[in-house]
């Protein structure tokens, strides 16, 4: 019998829930943080000199939104911002030594995952997953592309 696309989708979903809250729910209550602040604080830590507009346009999200989330998170020193040189009214955002840390306690789960868990699935699989997740993002990005240019 042939699954359809939603009945895959639907388990992908169910597994990619189970594996956050197994792996790093306890984490993200450790330093209080909501999905929407882990979200962006890992958006800051993957894109140098981010700003509150690039993330309202890539969440799209309300400036309003992102700023209140912002606010936050420098409060709980998880970012910092630095006054863009080019634009004086306009802040790049960094990690702050919460977010560092944060980060930091991250990559030695990753290291306890792969030890624990990972290793014990076959390599050439794990490179599989990640190749697929890596073509869905390309599809959703150039899909969300196109509605721009189409909206412009």
């Amino acid at each position: 019998m042939t699954r359809t696309y939603k009945e895959v989708i639907n388990e992908m979903n169910r597994a990619y829930n189970e594996f956050y809250i197994l792996l790093f729910q306890e984490l993200k209550d450790e330093f209080g943080l909501t999905g929407q602040q882990e979200s962006m604080l890992f958006h800051i830590n993957l894109n140098e000199n981010t700003t509150a507009n690039h993330i309202a346009t890539t969440f799209n999200v309300s400036k309003s939104a992102v700023s209140q989330v912002l606010s936050k998170l420098e409060k709980q020193k998880m970012i910092s911002k630095q006054v863009n040189p080019n634009n004086k009214r306009e802040y790049f955002l960094t990690l702050g030594p919460n977010g560092s840390k944060y980060i930091e306690r991250l990559s030695e789960l990753d290291d306890v995952l792969i030890e624990k868990y990972f290793s014990k699935i076959d390599i050439n699989a794990l490179e599989q997953m990640t190749e697929t997740l890596t073509k869905i993002n390309k599809v959703i990005l150039e899909e969300k592309q196109k509605d721009l240019n189409c909206n412009e």
